[in-house]
């Protein structure tokens, strides 16, 4: 089961916004990119208990945020709570098929 404890134990510097955070985990179908915290305003989410996702297919490099989540309007989630996210990970990685980048 992926955490959010995980999730923050895996993360790396984001290499644009200063303080931010950030991990992607993979399989062959998906790449959720998580981001979060840095200075006020760069990104979404405070990399504690919401955080910024998005959702690419790994083949074509396209968004597949809102086959995961329809009724948002952009290929981003902003502030996605922290229950949300290790519900929605574990859906879909659910046999730790994962890799972490």
């Amino acid at each position: 089961m992926i955490t959010v404890s995980n999730i923050q134990e895996w993360s790396r510097p984001h290499p644009v916004v200063e303080g931010g955070r950030m991990t992607n985990i993979f399989n062959p179908k998906y790449e959720v990119s998580i981001v979060g915290g840095g200075k006020k305003g760069r990104l979404y989410g405070n990399f504690e208990n919401t955080f910024e996702v998005a959702v690419f297919s790994t083949k074509t490099r396209e968004f597949a945020t809102r086959f995961f989540f329809p009724d948002n309007s952009d290929d981003v989630v902003g502030y996605l709570g922290a229950d949300k996210l290790e519900e929605f990970l574990n859906s879909v990685f659910r046999e730790n098929n994962f890799q972490v980048r």
